[in-house]
């Protein structure tokens, strides 16, 4: 399964995440679809990433650069708002420009007729496309976004051979983060090298190149260099690919928990919580880079058992360590939505998808990893569950290897991570970058319920699932058969088995009072349509 997704190919990015406001769309990628605004023409590309290689044949066909009269945009009253919406939502959380040297640029570019410069251009080009698809969650269809990405493409070359200033690293982080969210993921990784490479001659690496500038400058390189830094380690993880920026070759400080600027700094709207985004986002994607040199790294084969679950334990550590740093009120999705924008609300999603999938790669529980499907397809023998009349329907744990160390952790954050998904509607650009972790949190959640069917929380997790599956069914259909439509079959086979052995639980304990009744919302919907039924045929009688 995990070398069939690796191996698809995908045509144009998708649709991206809902905004502060509201929905909107980022049209530089292509199609639509339905509810979620999906291409039903575009496939995956890398998806998962696994064993993607950096090979720079992905980048699609070069489109020939313009010349300086060529380089168009909107009118600039079109522009500003979409510019404003930018820097008050995202660059203030996810800083990668400098807003008071980001406008003068702009007006600069607008007062210009003639001998305007492609890389200003490209700059502005960046910011709409996010603002349209990241804040906005427009879909792959809108042709704003697309005329942004399709100018931004035509110099990206050049942008990432001939970039020698914060500029045009700023651009091609800006890139990295829009194509993450697209089926042109492998675009993203060739980005990411760029960008680290970039980073690196700018030598945003090194304390002593800070010497003597202002304090703005100063924490404006400082959050350029960590955000290369995250992106590297994400994409490297997302592909199982080496990172590039070594800890070795850095000796820059963690981000202020308490910056002077606020960059990157999350507030609640409804109390004083308050804490560095970007800083927790660092210590996450430095753990990542463990999680690299555990399970993909060549010296990973070289580990004996005993090195690996010692590593292992020291992984969880840093991840419960990690997870104190954030506020107790964000470690639900309630408390998320309640206090937060939809953007940063977004924006914690990610952070705690990354973080589950940290917890269940290490314990190797990954739904794209074929030993882990194999024994999920356990439950689906009658070896191992029967469910057949007259037989008890419990898991023999003699024929099935036990559940690993960690699991209820696992389960715990799988749940915050669905519910997050379900708060709001999902844009294409959500639906690439939580694919193959949505599809991994929901096959843990219903392992779970065949493990423990008679666990607290059953009625509520048998709701989510229900709730789940209707967007997992929708998303379905504009990806590949190979892996979604097959991994989507299995998680149905499962839900079943695990339907059945909850109802046997209730059986088994007795009669129960309709309060304490297990119901799922289709069971419910068809008793309420019953309903509905006989009382319109009494009203005709």
């Amino acid at each position: 399964m995990e070398s069939v997704s690796s191996r698809r190919k995908g045509q144009n990015p998708t649709q991206v995440q809902q905004g502060v406001n509201g929905p909107s769309n980022n049209g530089a990628f292509s199609g639509s679809m339905d509810d979620w605004a999906i291409s039903p023409a575009q496939t995956v590309q890398d998806v998962t990433g696994h064993h993607s290689s950096s090979d720079t044949s992905s980048v699609a066909a070069p489109v020939s650069a313009p010349t300086s009269n060529q380089l168009e945009l909107p009118p600039l009253p079109e522009v500003l708002p979409v510019v404003d919406n930018y820097f008050r939502n995202y660059n203030a959380i996810i800083p990668i420009f400098d807003e008071t040297a980001f406008m003068r640029m702009l007006l600069d570019f607008f007062a210009q007729t003639t001998k305007r410069s492609i890389v200003p251009w490209a700059a502005i080009n960046v910011v709409l496309a996010i603002s349209y698809r990241v804040l906005e969650g427009r879909g792959s269809d809108d042709s704003e976004l697309a005329r942004c990405l399709q100018n931004v493409r035509s110099v990206m070359s050049e942008l990432m051979v001939q970039g020698k200033d914060l500029i045009g690293l700023q651009v091609l982080l800006g890139m990295v983060i829009l194509f993450l969210g697209s089926s042109d993921f492998q675009l993203a990784i060739v980005l990411t090298g760029s960008v680290v490479r970039l980073a690196q001659s700018l030598r945003l690496n090194s304390k002593e190149a800070l010497e003597g500038l202002t304090g703005a400058e100063k924490a404006h390189r400082t959050s350029l260099f960590w955000l290369s830094y995250i992106y590297d380690r994400e994409m490297s993880q997302r592909s199982q690919s080496p990172y590039h920026q070594l800890d070795s070759d850095t000796d820059m400080d963690l981000p202020d928990p308490s910056p002077q600027t606020n960059l990157g700094i999350i507030t609640s709207s409804i109390d004083s919580i308050r804490f560095n985004y970007l800083r927790i986002k660092a210590r996450l994607a430095y753990i990542h880079g463990k999680v690299y040199n555990l399970l993909y790294s060549p010296r990973s084969k070289t580990l004996t058992q005993a090195q690996k679950n010692k590593t292992i334990i020291r992984i969880e550590e840093m991840l419960a360590e990690w997870v104190q740093e954030i506020p107790t009120e964000l470690h639900t999705a309630e408390g998320i939505r309640l206090r937060l924008s939809p953007a940063t609300s977004d924006l914690m999603m990610n952070l705690w998808f990354h973080h589950a999938e940290c917890r269940i790669k290490v314990r190797s529980i990954f739904t794209f990893e074929d030993s882990w499907v194999n024994r999920v397809k356990l439950y689906l023998t009658p070896s191992v569950v029967d469910v057949g009349d007259g037989v008890d329907g419990v898991v023999r744990r003699g024929d099935i290897p036990p559940l690993p160390s960690g699991w209820n952790d696992c389960v715990r954050y799988a749940r915050v991570c669905l519910e997050l998904l379900l708060k709001r509607k999902p844009t294409e650009y959500i639906l690439w970058l939580h694919t193959c972790g949505s599809f991994s949190c929901l096959v843990l959640l219903i392992v779970n319920l065949i493990e423990h069917p008679d666990q607290a929380l059953i009625t509520d997790d048998r709701q989510l699932l229900d709730n789940c599956f209707l967007i997992f069914e929708g998303m379905s259909k504009h990806l590949p058969k190979e892996p979604y439509w097959t991994m989507l079959a299995m998680a149905h086979e499962l839900d079943e088995k695990a339907m059945e052995l909850a109802k046997r639980k209730s059986l088994a304990a007795g009669p129960c009072e309709t309060g304490d009744f297990l119901m799922s919302p289709s069971t419910a919907w068809a008793i309420l349509d019953d309903i509905e039924f006989e009382k319109a045929g009494s009203y005709a009688l």
